[in-house]
């Protein structure tokens, strides 16, 4: 298996994290809902989770901030591959309702 390379985005808060009650952990651990984990543990969120879909993948939580990472001088420019990921998911999911 590769190593992925580590994308660093600013976290920039303390106290937004990803909780859930059993049911729910379980259900994102089965499920392809857990979109980005924390490198390492930053904040307490569950299972170091960053980002998740609801079950129909139309609803994204991210709990970093990658508008602040959108440019080398800001110490990174990883947050603008997740943002244009997104804008590019949203794209290709309008012109498939056309």
């Amino acid at each position: 298996m590769r190593a992925r390379a580590a994308i660093v985005i600013p976290v920039k808060h303390g106290d937004g994290r990803w909780f859930g009650a059993a049911r729910a952990r379980a259900r994102a651990r089965r499920e392809p809902q857990v979109v980005l984990r924390y490198g390492e543990p930053c904040n307490g969120s569950v299972d170091d989770i960053a980002g998740i879909c609801n079950e129909r993948g139309n609803v994204f939580g991210l709990m970093p901030h990658p508008e602040h990472a959108v440019d080398p001088l800001l110490g990174s420019a990883d947050g603008a591959l997740i943002l244009a990921s997104l804008v590019d998911a949203a794209r290709e999911r309008a012109l498939s309702v056309v």
